[in-house]
């Protein structure tokens, strides 16, 4: 009797000892990530740091980008509603912010298998937290090709015609959410897939694609911030930072073997930019972005997993960390 029951409290210390160490992993990676993304940059930001009246504009170029990365939450919770059980704000927080780092890592797949198995404890199917994962990248992809028409015609001469395709199907995309179905399960037969269980609801779509662009604009007023910091000038420039952004980030998003598009974001940046400021300083610009941008993304995905951890042992209650005690015999009359 006492080896049945042993055994399934083996396999669960098993199991957790490997979540363990794949979180470990994990999060060991995502370092590597941060560093090499980080890497020969911190001096030239601690310079600007130092000089007089820089510390207002970066604090101000921090505040806009993590707020531009809490709002990309609204846009991973809007696409995940209806499609399972309910989840708090906690729990989202948790799922997302988690696969959030895996950006630092190169690679999509890391922050895809911390989503299916942090979203199989909260009730969701792998199915459909893959699905969402594959379109949270496509709505966050399509909508920054689609705002760097903004910026389209500085940074390309004029030749921004191919930046309507973007535009274009992100148009039909809002008028028409179910078309991405269509579309998804016409793919799946092509490729002998199985099709995907559910996609996102018509209403769900449509407010994960207006936070998008809420999220884009908002973080582009980071790289605006910093552009006239170093004398670009302030209406000139806004439009172009702003499109320039989504448009950089979404095209370095695409080169999945370089951890959060290191080196491939920046180049895109100083095309965008040399409009508006010389070469070097351009450079000195899309660097000073980065360190930013990191910055902020480690500051806000760390605090809200503290904040989604403190919630979670609040909710338990503190019968969790304190076991009752064992019930007493009555001294008279021998009753527990």
């Amino acid at each position: 009797m006492t080896v049945t029951e042993a055994a399934p409290q083996t396999r669960a210390a098993g199991r957790g000892a490997g979540r363990t160490v794949l979180s470990a992993v994990f999060f060991l990676a995502a370092s590597a990530g941060l560093w090499l993304s980080l890497r020969g940059r911190i001096g030239e930001f601690a310079d600007l740091a130092l000089r007089p009246g820089s510390l207002p504009w970066l604090a101000a170029a921090f505040a806009a980008n993590g707020v531009g990365v809490l709002i990309s939450l609204v846009t991973w919770r809007a696409l995940l509603t209806g499609l399972g059980p309910p989840v708090g704000l906690p729990a989202a927080a948790r799922i997302y912010f988690t696969s959030f780092l895996g950006k630092f890592v190169p690679g999509r797949v890391w922050g895809l298998l911390a989503q299916l198995r942090l979203g199989r404890a909260a009730g969701f199917s792998h199915s459909v937290m893959t699905g969402v994962f594959l379109l949270n990248l496509a709505v966050g992809t399509l909508t920054g090709l689609a705002l760097g028409l903004v910026c389209g015609p500085a940074l390309l001469g004029g030749r921004t015609w191919w930046l309507l395709l973007p535009a274009g199907l992100l148009a039909v995309w809002i008028a028409r959410p179910g078309l991405l179905d269509t579309a998804l399960r016409a793919a799946a037969r092509v490729a002998r897939r199985r099709p995907p269980e559910a996609t996102a609801t018509d209403a769900g779509m449509r407010r994960g694609i207006a936070a998008a662009l809420g999220s884009w604009l908002v973080s582009g007023l980071h790289l605006w911030l910093l552009a006239v910091l170093f004398g670009a000038d302030a209406p000139r420039a806004l439009p172009l930072c702003v499109g320039g952004f989504a448009l950089a980030t979404a095209l370095s998003s695409l080169a999945i073997v370089l951890p959060d598009g290191w080196g491939a974001r920046e180049a895109i940046l100083m095309l965008a930019l040399s409009d508006v400021l010389p070469w070097p300083t351009a450079g000195a610009v899309a660097v000073t972005s980065r360190v930013v941008c990191t910055a902020s993304e480690v500051a806000v995905a760390g605090g809200a997993l503290l904040y989604a951890r403190r919630r979670a042992r609040r909710a338990a209650g503190p019968s969790s960390s304190h076991p009752s005690p064992a019930p007493q015999k009555n001294s008279r009359t021998g009753e527990q």
